[in-house]
């Protein structure tokens, strides 16, 4: 080999080490942030399914406050807004739902109500259910969104059920989830929705959904950082909802729009019976219970679910009153 020669592998020999060192450090930072905010990492993983399922990031400024969103849909497409549950926020809570009725022809907007997600967390308000439904209706009223289909998931039903009661004239089709808004006990100390310790994630997971894994170390240790940055924001929620103030068993008869009620029938957190009760009240109602399936049942049940919200949405829904009872079946996560 002649010093030329030498010299070009020389070079290229160095130049693969260094490539291989910052591929190892690229890898090594990775598996840090991948450890030290696992929550973080899967909520971009979300957002980017999302956005590959042409979703847009979107914000804007509603009575001072920033509010960011999701929106994807044909620009004709009839407009169903989506509200999520506490502790939680648009992507986490609608990441399966959502691109499937965007695929079906609808405009769906998604967003994350004060306090929660990337929206604005204001030290001053109460996070209380009728606080967080004006913030939902002035969201309806920017966008100019004048007939509606809106979903709710737990905290979320109890929300867009209000909004639906102020705001008959805008909402023509109301979706709750395991939803609350209705008087019940809970069955477990409500401490672990803002959980200090790993024995309170696992019992809040188990609370979730009873076919969750359980989280492994890192990822809890994770969880308990967030709460001790946001939990203010779900105390406060709490609080006001422990308070009786926005109950709605007295008002829930006044819902006389078509209205889907989706239930897991193992849910521990929201259980059945309220939903029953919802049924109850509201004779013009579809209740539609989901054997196998907890209180997070549109995310882990969606193979079942998309079918008979894709039939209401159409107006294809079965006959008001009706309670059907779905058996037990593999579930996925992802559609």
């Amino acid at each position: 080999m002649d010093a030329n020669s030498l010299g070009r592998f020389t070079a290229a020999r160095v130049i693969a080490v260094r490539f291989v060192f910052i591929l190892v450090l690229f890898a090594l930072a990775l598996c840090v942030i991948v450890w030290r905010a696992p929550l973080w990492v899967a909520a971009e993983i979300t957002l980017l399914r999302l956005l590959a399922d042409g979703f847009h990031e979107r914000s804007m400024v509603i009575n001072g406050y920033h509010v960011f969103y999701l929106e994807g849909g044909p620009e004709n497409g009839s407009p169903v807004v989506l509200i999520h549950g506490l502790n939680s926020k648009a992507q986490q809570d609608w990441v399966v739902l959502a691109p499937y009725l965007v695929r079906a022809g609808y405009h769906v907007y998604a967003m994350d109500l004060l306090g929660y997600g990337r929206s604005a967390k204001p030290p001053e308000l109460t996070y209380s259910i009728r606080e967080e439904a004006k913030f939902v209706e002035s969201f309806l009223d920017e966008n100019h969104l004048t007939s509606v289909a809106l979903g709710g998931e737990s905290m979320g039903g109890w929300i867009a059920a209000t909004v639906a009661l102020d705001r008959s004239d805008l909402v023509k089709r109301l979706m709750l989830f395991d939803s609350a808004g209705m008087k019940f006990q809970l069955s477990f100390d409500q401490a672990i929705f803002t959980p200090q310790t790993e024995q309170q994630v696992d019992q809040l997971m188990a609370e979730v959904s009873p076919n969750l894994p359980r989280l492994p170390q890192f990822v809890k240790a994770d969880y308990i950082r967030k709460t001790k940055r946001y939990g203010w924001v779900t105390q406060r929620a709490l609080a006001s909802m422990s308070s009786s103030a926005d109950d709605l068993d007295e008002k829930f008869s006044a819902l006389k729009m078509p209205l889907l009620l989706v239930w897991g029938k193992q849910d521990a957190m929201t259980p059945l019976s309220l939903g029953e009760s919802m049924h109850r009240a509201a004779p013009q109602s579809t209740l539609t219970i989901y054997d196998g399936c907890g209180h997070i049942a549109v995310v882990t049940c969606i193979n079942q679910i998309v079918p008979t919200v894709l039939n209401f949405l159409s107006g294809t829904d079965p006959e008001p009153g009706k309670t059907i009872e779905v058996p037990a079946r593999k579930h996925f996560l992802m559609p």
